[in-house]
């Protein structure tokens, strides 16, 4: 149930009942402004990059047809209940096809959600270190808004994981894992309460690391054995501190000792195989991973998006779940809207989006020349094989986070610019 409000029509006042669900169409009965949710076969055997859109023309609907029989859309039933009404009368029923917000105030609302959800982290983070206790109801109130960002709009809410600031690694990453792993969770088909249950998890993971000394947590160069020993120790102190505690999920203290196990029983605390690993924990150890891995840390730079997928992949089966990494590839892309790229050339510029069916060749919006200081601004459509000014074609060398280059993503983004699945444009003024 979405609320209910009251209002007057023809003279006569009426409560009107309005519910967000989803409904099952035939694609001959689908129009501009529908919002996709879900297809009649798997997202990743489409040609459709992410997993839930708009029909913004006659051409995403053609393409939904060539591929599939039927789909569910979101909609929005309003029960009209006339206040005069008669009793045993029922109210008649409306159904209005739910019309997705503009880019700018997804973005805004999602950053407010992000935002809030850093807040929180960090007030939990310095509770432990202080050794006070922790407000687990507040923690569980943001995870429920990022469950609802990202139901609402993965695409809104996920862009942000891409801005990385490496001054606040720890709570960024928190944050992160719990919204990459609401999303994978999505994309496993559960529940809202699991995905609640989840996020929790993904918030609360490395809250042992609390406990471990900044000098072996920020410390620039490798880890001695006996550093390493004491930073592997983080998952023992989280399970220390959320043991007993009846404010948390009960799997969240499980998900915060054991993700750094491995499927083939080679990770620790406990070396225990996948036998052991429950389907939360392989979530968050996946999108664990990915994080970590593009983020830049205190003793190494992060690597690009491209390069922590194909890790993800190779490790897939020993270390972590093949089906959980095939479908987090999917969800992510490999060329993810709001990430740099590198061409073969050396200019750089910023992913926009992919044309159904083209996902390796998306568009690009070129901002840096071969010397990589800023060129005239333009848009590169890599589907239609663009030459570069010596004749050689565009072809992409690596994927990049915000930062890389000198190039901050969200500047373009408050200028204006449109990014992915979303219509893009550049606003001069």
């Amino acid at each position: 149930m979405i609320g209910s409000v009251t209002t007057t029509r023809d003279g006569r006042k009426f409560r009107i009942n309005r519910r967000h669900v989803r409904r099952k169409l035939d694609v001959s009965e689908l129009t501009v402004g529908m919002y996709v949710v879900e297809l009649d076969r798997p997202w990743e055997e489409s040609p459709f990059l992410f997993q839930g859109f708009l029909l913004e023309s006659e051409d995403d609907i053609y393409m939904l047809q060539d591929v599939c029989s039927w789909v569910y859309v979101d909609v929005v039933e309003e029960e009209w209940e006339p206040l005069d009404q008669q009793p045993g009368k029922r109210p008649p029923t409306r159904t209005r096809y739910v019309e997705k917000q503009d880019v700018a105030r997804q973005l805004t609302e999602a950053n407010r959600t992000y935002q809030a959800t850093k807040k929180q982290v960090k007030q939990l983070m310095m509770c432990v270190q202080l050794g006070q206790g922790m407000n687990l109801q507040q923690a569980q109130a943001v995870v429920k808004d990022c469950v609802d960002r990202v139901v609402r709009n993965p695409n809104a809410i996920l862009w942000l994981t891409r801005l990385k600031n490496q001054d606040e690694y720890t709570a960024e990453h928190s944050v992160n894992v719990c919204l990459l792993a609401i999303a994978l969770g999505q994309q496993c088909d559960l529940a809202p309460y699991e995905l609640e249950n989840l996020g929790i998890c993904g918030l609360m993971h490395d809250i042992g690391k609390m406990k471990v000394p900044d000098s072996i947590l920020n410390k620039p160069g490798r880890l001695t054995a006996e550093e390493f020993e004491e930073m592997a120790r983080h998952t023992s102190y989280a399970r220390s501190l959320l043991m007993g505690r009846s404010d948390i999920y009960p799997g969240a203290v499980d998900v915060a000792w054991s993700h750094h196990e491995r499927l083939d029983g080679k990770g620790y605390p406990r070396g225990v195989d996948g036998s052991k690993l429950s389907l939360f924990t392989r979530i968050v150890t996946v999108v664990d991973a990915y994080d970590a891995m593009t983020s830049d840390r205190c003793y190494q730079p992060g690597m690009s998006s491209l390069d922590a997928l194909r890790i993800l992949h190779h490790n897939s089966g020993t270390q972590f779940d093949s089906d959980l990494v095939r479908k987090f590839v999917a969800m992510i892309g490999l060329y993810p809207p709001g990430y740099l790229m590198e061409m073969s050339n050396g200019e750089v510029g910023i992913i926009l989006s992919a044309e159904r069916g083209f996902q390796l060749k998306p568009r690009v919006i070129m901002i840096l020349g071969p010397d990589k200081e800023p060129q005239p601004e333009r848009i590169l459509n890599l589907a239609h094989a663009p030459q570069d000014d010596r004749g050689h074609p565009y072809e992409p060398a690596g994927v990049f986070r915000s930062g890389c280059f000198g190039i901050n993503v969200s500047d373009y983004v408050q200028r204006g610019l449109r990014i992915k699945g979303f219509e893009y444009s550049l606003n001069d003024d």
